[in-house]
């Protein structure tokens, strides 16, 4: 195996970036395709998780943004187990998260990643109303849930019961995006516009000028079954409606496709890290 990744980033001066007090990083080789990012207020986690998935959470980037990663970069997970002296603050879907920093911090110490941001010509999706009056779909409604006090108080001791649900059961304060549906909880324009790009693997724009925080769930029919469906999951409905029209029917906005310049994370070099 080879040592550390070195990672010499175009964004920030590394030495200068909050760092957890320890971490430690070893393969994990259990078969699983499940993973998860997470972790209590001192600490970070990552548990089968693929190195691309590490980067990505590091630059606050998707997939579709980046550009020059090996395949063993998607393929091999990884476990992490890193403290911090220190409380993470709660936060939400689009602030800025110390996580993400230390995690990058992280890999500047012990993995060998050289990658820079370029700005670039893509495709993208622009967010829009479909009325003038700028008025929403029946299925997005205005919230006034405060996600900062819901936070401290899953902090404090509430856990999972103490974040209050959206209409279709899903936890408000946050988003989701299973097959076939997107639930939106107390977030702003910019915020489902970055699920709509994940969703969509292009970006999405967001030109609505709607300000305030929506809560809401749209329902549509994906043109495909992920991976490849099974005897347990259906078949998509030809009939049913895609994304796009469910967008304009249950929440009132559109998607328009248009042109510009984007961030591309450019991976220069990276070499597998070095196992505690």
């Amino acid at each position: 195996m080879n040592k550390g990744w070195l990672l010499a980033i175009a964004i920030g001066a590394a030495q200068t970036s909050p760092t957890f007090d320890v971490a430690a990083i070893k393969q994990n080789k259990s078969g699983e395709n499940g993973g998860r990012l997470g972790g209590p207020p001192t600490r970070f986690t990552a548990t089968n998780i693929p190195a691309m998935q590490l980067v990505l959470f590091s630059y606050n980037v998707q997939g579709f943004q980046v550009e020059g990663a090996p395949d063993w970069l998607k393929n091999d997970r990884w476990d992490i187990n890193a403290k911090s002296d220190k409380d993470f603050p709660p936060v939400n879907l689009g602030s800025p998260d110390p996580r993400r920093d230390m995690l990058r911090a992280l890999l500047v110490d012990r993995m060998k990643l050289k990658a820079h941001i370029e700005k670039k010509d893509r495709p993208l999706y622009q967010l829009v109303s479909v009325r003038p009056d700028k008025s929403l779909g029946p299925q997005l409604k205005p919230s006034t849930v405060d996600c900062i006090a819901v936070g401290e108080a899953a902090r404090r001791g509430g856990g999972a019961a103490a974040v209050p649900r959206t209409a279709d059961g899903s936890f408000d304060c946050g988003l989701s995006a299973p097959p076939g549906r997107i639930s939106i909880g107390t977030q702003a324009m910019p915020q489902i516009a970055m699920m709509l790009s994940s969703t969509l693997q292009r970006f999405v724009v967001d030109r609505t000028g709607i300000t305030g925080n929506y809560s809401g769930t749209v329902t549509y029919t994906p043109e495909t079954t992920p991976g490849g469906g099974g005897p347990d999951v259906p078949a998509p409905d030809p009939n049913g409606a895609s994304l796009f029209t469910a967008l304009q029917e249950q929440f009132g906005l559109k998607l328009e496709s248009s042109r510009g310049q984007v961030d591309i994370l450019v991976i220069d070099h990276i070499e597998r890290p070095t196992e505690d």
